[in-house]
């Protein structure tokens, strides 16, 4: 049965789907969670499991090295472009929670990124990947992957499996003045209802105007055939009703707004 998750694990991080929503970073932190692996499962294994709804996963280890060594190799080739194949070698690599000074240097193994501060060398080979291409496939020290990459605002997300982080390969000047910026405020959601994850709304039970209690329920989503009650994590009077019963809503969208 492992090796059917590991296979499955597999196949999902060759998987890619563009403007519909999808799921697959959840299924992937299934094949990776130890209570599936196990096979102790019910009926109540999501409500259990992700009581909160599903976030994501915080990289692990190898995804971090995975994440600064694709960051690395996907800037090489963007910006090399840029300067007619005249690239500098040292880069401070941001993401995941950590500023990564580090080396680059072509061998026959493929690009070698030595971690200065880790005394250690990552090696990412048989790499297939070009500028467009939304899956970048490899091997990293010994080992196959495939993760999702696409250019952002500022520097590349980048995705592995259910682990999602905005990693940035800058020079070291430009990495010291980064640090130098203040901290982004983050959204204030307080008076929104956000979808956890992506399915179909079954039923709205709250309309404009409205009063509603914390722990009251205002949705259902079914999603993975399964029904998702929604619930005020506040008390309000609501605003507005986003969507519609029978609409297929994303992950994070937004379902009420309170006023």
């Amino acid at each position: 049965m492992i090796a059917a998750i590991d296979a499955m694990g597999q196949a999902l991080e060759n998987f890619h789907i563009e403007g519909l929503g999808q799921n697959i970073p959840f299924l992937a932190a299934v094949m990776d969670q130890e209570r599936f692996r196990s096979g102790r499962l019910s009926t109540s294994y999501i409500k259990d499991e992700f009581p909160e709804g599903f976030q994501g996963t915080a990289p692990d280890d190898f995804q971090k090295d995975l994440m600064t060594a694709v960051a690395c190799a996907v800037h090489r080739v963007i910006a090399g472009r840029a300067a007619g194949g005249r690239l500098r070698d040292d880069w401070v690599v941001i993401g995941a929670g950590e500023h990564r000074p580090v080396v680059l240097e072509t061998s026959e193994e493929g690009l070698k990124v030595v971690l200065l501060d880790e005394g250690r060398v990552l090696t990412l080979g048989q790499v297939d990947w070009r500028p467009g291409l939304p899956v970048f496939r490899g091997v990293l020290n010994g080992r196959d992957f495939a993760c999702a990459v696409q250019p952002a605002a500022e520097g590349y997300l980048i995705r592995h499996r259910a682990a999602t982080s905005r990693i940035l390969v800058l020079s070291p000047r430009s990495a010291e003045l980064h640090n130098m910026l203040p901290p982004k405020t983050a959204a204030d959601t307080a008076k929104l209802v956000i979808s956890p994850m992506p399915g179909l709304v079954v039923s709205l039970d709250v309309e404009a105007g409205q009063s509603v209690r914390s722990g009251e329920q205002v949705a259902i989503i079914e999603a993975m055939k399964m029904q998702n009650i929604i619930r005020a994590e506040r008390d309000g009077v609501v605003k507005a009703v986003l969507v519609a019963s029978g609409a297929s809503v994303a992950a994070d969208e937004v379902l009420i707004e309170f006023g």
